[in-house]
């Protein structure tokens, strides 16, 4: 999927196993081809003790040339010992809007071909 302000292949992934959330930890990472090499992820997410799983990227409502992404997952204390659901929020979709400027995203967004 490309970005809007850069021509780049984007992606956000969960990762299994992780820790402080064993199906919660989320990354983002940049490539120049959709087959790669694909740059550094980077965790942009974390649901301790809660699962957050099939990250989407919503491309479509992005505003051109705007530097953002939004994605979107399914928040559940599925696969945890979490006796505290959220209120009204468990086993539904989040939406989060990540700030593609920020400068913690650096190095999912060097080319790979630079390290």
């Amino acid at each position: 999927m490309e970005r809007g302000h850069v021509d780049r292949w984007v992606t956000v992934f969960m990762q299994g196993g992780g820790k402080p959330s064993f199906l919660g930890e989320i990354w983002y990472a940049e490539a120049d081809q959709l087959t790669g090499p694909w740059c550094t992820a980077v965790k942009i997410l974390s649901h301790e003790n809660y699962t957050f799983y099939n990250p989407c990227p919503h491309l479509d409502w992005t505003p051109a040339g705007k530097p953002q992404l939004y994605f979107e997952g399914t928040y559940t204390t599925l696969f945890t010992d979490n006796k505290s659901p959220t209120p009204r929020y468990d086993y539904n979709q989040i939406l989060y809007r990540l700030d593609l400027d920020d400068p913690a995203l650096k190095p999912a967004q060097e080319p790979a071909s630079a390290k």
